[in-house]
């Protein structure tokens, strides 16, 4: 056998025996490691069951905040069961379930206080050192996951800050445990959102007014009381009912043309915060059939008061025809009609899930309109004095 046979036979005779060493190994379950790549996630909660999250609870050392989802949509128990905000609770589900542990770090229990770990039930416990402990259960209250939040995590950006000296930091990660464990990771998730403020987690959507044809406002003093309105869009506001001597100025009620447009409420209140508004009553009517009673409450100190809205509608059924329509314009405006009405139905339905309620509210959102009706008139002129005559000389001697 020549020197090139024998090479070859070796090689191939060293390849089988490699073969035979890892079938062997492989069949006896020993001695094969799997070497995790320095990329590989590994999960706060591997197990997590995200399907079957249906209770969220935040606690800090003071606050709670119960979400739980009900038939229709996630909801505040400390708001009876107010609609939440839907995209919010279940971006922190999602986050929860794809948290990863990006780095472990040796921690002492007596060292959880510096990192804000410490359990916020413990009287002892100072809300500076208190953790936030995040827990999202099934809908029979079995855990799927509890977390505690502790610090912030910071990094430097690597240039001075111009504001306060030393250098700029970042957000970068957040300390927590699970809750049970001793274990302290930080994760790169700062879950900025995740604080027991309840009026946070509401559902924001409110009422919208727009193409007002008439506004009035009833107040406990009648005589200040006004009402008015509009034939045309594009028209200003008439006074009804004007008595003698009483002239609207269009430029002290523009802005009403525009109330109610775009709302905000602060929060829902509930138990002993409710408290009827009776201060002022709007009721507006609009070109598109909508109609809205609106009571607003007394102003506090904070510039905030309570209002209420119920809304109704009158939608014609049928649209009028123009003149010597074709059968395509005819079709084109049909479709378009039906189009806006189920648009409208759609809005009417989605507002009057709003009655019921008393909501807060900044006072900007009626000052405009919260005028008496002795404000909105022109002003008087005060008429000229009558010349004095002038006093007759006496001849003179």
């Amino acid at each position: 056998m020549g020197i090139k046979a024998l090479i070859r036979l070796l090689g191939v005779l060293l390849i089988c025996a490699a073969v035979f060493g890892i079938v062997k190994c492989a069949s006896s379950g020993k001695g094969v490691t799997t070497v995790k790549s320095s990329e590989t996630r590994q999960k706060v909660f591997p197990d997590f069951q995200i399907n079957d999250a249906a209770k969220i609870q935040l606690m800090e050392k003071d606050n709670t905040l119960t979400i739980v989802r009900g038939k229709n949509a996630w909801e505040v128990k400390e708001r009876a069961d107010y609609p939440a905000d839907s995209k919010k609770v279940l971006d922190l589900i999602r986050a929860v379930w794809d948290l990863d542990i990006a780095q472990p770090v040796p921690l002492q229990r007596n060292q959880y206080g510096r990192v804000k770990l410490l359990d916020p039930k413990a009287e002892e416990v100072s809300s500076e050192e208190a953790a936030t402990i995040l827990t999202i259960s099934t809908a029979e209250d079995k855990e799927l996951g509890s977390i505690w939040l502790g610090k912030v995590h910071e990094a430097s950006e690597g240039r001075p800050n111009p504001f306060s000296g030393g250098m700029m930091m970042s957000d970068v990660g957040r300390y927590v445990k699970r809750g049970g464990s001793e274990a302290v990771y930080i994760v790169k998730e700062v879950f900025s959102d995740a604080e027991p403020k309840v009026e946070d987690w509401l559902n924001d959507d409110f009422f919208e007014v727009s193409k007002i044809k008439s506004i009035s406002r009833t107040t406990k003093n009648p005589q200040e009381d006004w009402s008015l309105s509009r034939e045309e869009i594009s028209g200003d506001f008439e006074l009804k009912d004007a008595k003698e001597g009483e002239e609207l100025d269009p430029t002290k009620v523009t802005a009403m043309k525009s109330a109610f447009s775009s709302p905000q409420f602060e929060d829902v209140l509930v138990g002993d915060d409710v408290k009827k508004p009776d201060d002022s009553v709007f009721k507006v009517e609009t070109f598109d059939g909508f109609i809205y009673e609106i009571a607003a409450g007394e102003k506090n100190d904070s510039n905030e008061l309570p209002l209420t809205v119920k809304v109704s509608a009158n939608f014609p059924d049928k649209r009028v025809e123009g003149e010597e329509e074709s059968d395509e314009e005819k079709k084109a405006e049909d479709e378009k009609f039906a189009k806006e009405l189920e648009e409208r139905k759609e809005k009417l339905a989605k507002e009057k899930l709003l009655e019921g309620k008393v909501y807060k509210v900044r006072s900007f959102v009626v000052d405009s309109i919260s005028k008496k009706r002795s404000e909105i008139l022109k002003e008087k002129k005060e008429e000229e004095a009558p010349p004095k005559p002038e006093a007759v000389k006496e001849p003179a001697n």
